[in-house]
């Protein structure tokens, strides 16, 4: 694999690393309500927890840093995040998560389609993620990144029920 780009930039966006000054805005997204409906972040975090997930990202957002994350700015500020949620060989699945403040835009597609072309240029052959049956507006994302559906389906248990997952893909030319 090819090593990946520290920054990315987008027409509006850059996806570039996280750090310590991001420490708000990234508590905000795994705190809130609207999010962990649809991203999988484990309740009740500590805020000793949230400094534990804070300096994980930090790390896996450098472009050594043995794992794919891409922080999502606008203006300077960290509306959200891209992860690596699995990597088998040539192909990754991955999550991504926009504050509800920002969604709406178009930002996440436009950050989605960034990151898949970079995962492409590094190497990768295949890009996949998964969204919860019913979440409209993470298939909209994906469709328009030109994801389809794979025929994959997943249940996985997610606060207290057993969430349908279905994954869409997108390979390389």
């Amino acid at each position: 694999m090819t090593k990946r780009q520290a920054r990315i930039e987008t027409g509006r966006l850059v996806l570039t690393g996280i750090t310590d000054k991001d420490r708000q805005e990234f508590i905000g997204i795994f705190l809130n309500e609207e999010i962990k409906k649809t991203y999988m972040i484990p309740d009740g975090l500590s805020e000793r927890q949230l400094d534990g997930y804070l300096e994980a990202f930090k790390k896996y957002s450098k472009p050594d840093g043995g794992h794919i994350v891409f922080g999502i700015f606008r203006d300077d500020v960290l509306i959200g995040f891209i992860n690596e949620t699995g990597i088998n060989d040539d192909e990754i699945e991955i999550g991504y998560v926009i504050h509800p403040d920002h969604q709406g835009n178009g930002y996440c597609t436009e950050a989605v389609k960034a990151a898949i072309c970079e995962l492409f240029r590094i190497g990768f052959r295949k890009v996949s993620a998964g969204y919860f049956e019913g979440n409209v507006k993470s298939r909209r994302v994906m469709e328009k990144c030109g994801m389809t559906e794979s025929g994959r389906i997943e249940y996985i248990r997610y606060m207290g029920e057993n969430k349908k997952t279905i994954i869409r893909e997108i390979t390389a030319l």
